[in-house]
């Protein structure tokens, strides 16, 4: 059952990740257009090391380097 359950909350972070702008462009939270690239980054990598907002702590954490730096520059100010 605790597999189980690691692998539906895995699959729920990437969803998450995939579509950041579900919450973020949604009114839950900050519009990430308003951030550079480099913020949204910056932000996330606080978020892997465990600082901040619980949700995003265990999204970051999900998120591979690669992935970050790609969320950033698909959802930042262009």
């Amino acid at each position: 059952m605790k597999k189980f359950l690691s692998l539906v909350a895995f699959g729920a972070m990437a969803f998450a990740y995939q579509n950041c702008a579900m919450c973020h462009n949604g009114g839950m939270a900050i519009k990430l257009d308003k951030l550079t690239p480099a913020q949204i980054e910056a932000k996330l990598k606080e978020f892997k090391a465990g600082k901040g907002n619980p949700m995003m702590v265990n999204i970051a954490k999900s998120m591979s380097d690669k992935e970050i730096a790609e969320a950033a520059k698909k959802y930042g100010k262009k």
